[in-house]
């Protein structure tokens, strides 16, 4: 290798070497950018002080309308059917005693009359006999005979006054004529149906003119004075209920109406896993209609010694933050009940300062502030935001002088 070259080569290693050296000195010399400390932003939490006093409990639940009372009108008779005092049509409304159909009956009521015509023959043919042998209940058989319509109903037999009366009637079949004719009366009222109660037409099966056969189907009513709420009860909650007490009913659009419980189911309702609450409706002005969905609220038991808080201030199933002395504690409660938002507690020290809003990020011993009002959290919100903006416009040492001066 020349000279020439390894002169060149070792000019280059000295400049390489010195400009590593000289920019060592020259970062040494700088000095090191001074690093601020966070603006601390005080932590206000909102507290309510601990105070137990009785509280009434409520369950509120929804269901639908049902009636109390629904009926099958099914034909006992055959013949031709026709409609009654009322259309036989869905949604036909009707009172208590209207007839609602009829069922053809001349045959049945002139097999009757023929019945009560022999009946009359046999008590005529015994009428001397009983007048000789028993003459001490003569009148009142007398009395009887005299009081048979053939168009009206036939009246109870008056009483015998000895067992050899009793059986001389029995030997002349009188006994026997007496029960069959009021077995054919009570055959003849079945051709025509009457009202049970209050009610509307919900469905007809056969309609007017038909011929029916004994058990058909003709229709089903629905009782619209006697309602009930069937509503799906939490198993949490069914043991905060009893049976007789008066409840509030609301629709959507603000009508109310009141009831009392009736009955508290005994198994799990597969479909909704809860138990089902019937809850009798007592009439009102607002009319309610069958299959409504409804709104109930129903008061519960009473915690003598008790608490509300929002449910969302609870974590961890159980525990809850007390400020004490600006430092956050974790405490346990004791939960009686817990309802869609809130739960009712017991088990911290009266008038300490209970946390009453979720924290995030938050742990014991932390430091904290009570909220006294919302300006708090506005005036530190703003003492944050100065102070960030300055520190990007002023240098360090002088926001470091601003900072201790003014915050």
């Amino acid at each position: 290798m020349k000279l020439r070259q390894i002169v060149i080569i070792a000019i280059g290693l000295f400049i390489l070497i010195g400009s590593f050296f000289l920019s060592g000195m020259l970062g040494g010399m700088k000095e090191p950018p001074k690093v601020e400390p966070p603006v601390e932003v005080k932590k206000y939490v909102r507290t309510e002080p601990v105070s137990y006093k009785p509280i009434q409990t409520e369950i509120v639940a929804f269901g639908r309308v049902r009636t109390a009372e629904s009926l099958d009108m099914i034909a006992e008779v055959s013949g031709r059917m026709s409609a009654g005092a009322v259309p036989l049509k869905e949604g036909q409304r009707f009172k208590k005693g209207t007839l609602l159909y009829k069922i053809d009956d001349t045959e049945t009521r002139l097999n009757l009359q023929s019945q009560k015509s022999t009946f009359l023959k046999d008590l005529a043919a015994i009428l001397p006999d009983l007048k000789i042998d028993f003459s001490d209940n003569y009148s009142a058989w007398e009395n009887y005979f005299g009081s048979i319509n053939l168009n009206e109903s036939l009246p109870e037999l008056p009483d015998y006054k000895s067992n050899k009366e009793k059986t001389f009637l029995a030997t002349r079949n009188i006994f026997s004529s007496y029960y069959s004719i009021k077995s054919a009366e009570a055959n003849l009222r079945k051709h025509r149906f009457y009202a049970p109660f209050n009610g509307t037409i919900s469905s007809v099966n056969l309609q007017s003119g038909s011929y029916v056969n004994p058990g058909n189907n003709i229709g089903k009513l629905l009782r619209s004075d006697k309602l009930e709420l069937r509503v799906d009860v939490a198993t949490s909650d069914i043991d905060w209920i009893d049976i007789g007490s008066p409840t509030r009913i609301i629709s959507e659009n603000g009508q109310e109406w009141t009831g009392t419980v009736t009955r508290i189911g005994e198994f799990v309702n597969q479909q909704t896993q809860s138990i089902d609450v019937f809850i009798s409706v007592k009439s009102g002005e607002n009319r309610m209609y069958d299959g409504e969905y409804l709104k109930t609220i129903i008061p519960g038991k009473v915690v003598e010694n008790g608490m509300i808080i929002p449910r969302n201030a609870i974590f961890n199933g159980n525990e809850v933050f007390v400020l004490n002395d600006s430092t956050l504690n974790v405490k346990q409660i004791k939960i009686h009940k817990l309802n869609a938002e809130t739960a009712i507690f017991s088990g911290l020290k009266e008038q300490s300062d209970l946390v009453v809003e979720p924290l995030i990020n938050a742990h014991n011993n932390m430091r904290a502030f009570k909220l006294e009002s919302e300006r708090d959290i506005d005036l530190e919100k703003k003492k944050a935001q100065i102070a960030n903006w300055l520190k990007i416009k002023l240098n360090g040492k002088r926001y470091t002088e601003f900072n201790r001066v003014f915050c």
